[in-house]
């Protein structure tokens, strides 16, 4: 709705120019793009980067709760090793897969340096969530003697942390991949729109500045400082 406003609410001679948006042949402008092409991947787009968010935000937690229970309450400047590697290695994770997600980036010579980091990164991510569940499901009441269903819960208890680490890095990468799919021409397009809407802004106050001048260089009445300059002028000539 705010989108369809924006493109309905534009005053008269605030129209997309044509060589950007309304796609005159011989024009190097882009094709006319309906609001559902830009709407609904924009939409569909917020919505997974919201599940990766949360995911992003569970990797790294758990990473955290692995290391903490390794290294305890050892600090560096009052921030525990745990918080400490667990950001390095999410920082890293999170950088290379969106490095890796765009294309252009592929065909640099970096790009992999930039996989084998995020590789290493991901793996040891993985491993640090496996752990953090594994530990996790030992002090889950579930898996106490005595709790109706215990034998089913041990013989589950091996698959449940590889699959949670298996579908949490999955997921991410796969989410990363088709946002970036969605979400990078979306933006193109809307930035485009944008762009065509603030040009035609701009032209239209410059064209009103300039009638606006054009009314105000009238005849004027000359002062007397200027008619002694022109007389004084005269005789010079002369």
């Amino acid at each position: 709705m705010a989108w369809h406003w924006f493109q309905t609410a534009q005053p008269e001679g605030l129209a997309p120019r044509p060589g950007r948006e309304e796609g005159i042949p011989g024009s190097a402008g882009p094709a006319p793009v309906s609001s559902a092409e830009i709407g609904v991947p924009l939409v569909v787009g917020l919505m997974m980067a919201g599940g990766w968010l949360a995911l992003e935000w569970f990797n790294y937690s758990a990473s955290q709760y692995a290391l903490t229970t390794l290294f305890g309450n050892l600090t560096a400047d009052g921030v525990t090793w745990g918080m400490l590697l667990a950001l390095g290695l999410w920082l890293v994770d999170l950088s290379g897969l969106l490095y890796l997600s765009i294309p252009h980036e592929r065909e640099k010579p970096g790009f992999w340096y930039v996989l084998v980091a995020w590789l290493l990164a991901s793996g040891a991510n993985a491993l640090l969530k496996w752990w953090a569940v594994t530990l996790a499901l030992m002090a889950s009441p579930l898996t106490q003697p005595g709790t109706p269903r215990t034998a089913l819960v041990n013989t589950m208890m091996p698959y449940i942390p590889t699959a949670t680490a298996f579908l949490v890095w999955t997921g991410r990468v796969l989410l990363v991949s088709t946002m970036m799919g969605l979400l990078m021409p979306a933006l193109r397009r809307l930035a485009d729109r944008l762009q065509a809407w603030a040009d035609a802004r701009i032209a239209q106050t410059s064209e009103a500045a300039g009638e606006t001048r054009g009314a105000t260089t009238g005849p004027r009445l000359i002062t007397a400082e200027e008619q002694e300059a022109l007389r004084r002028q005269r005789i010079g000539s002369r």
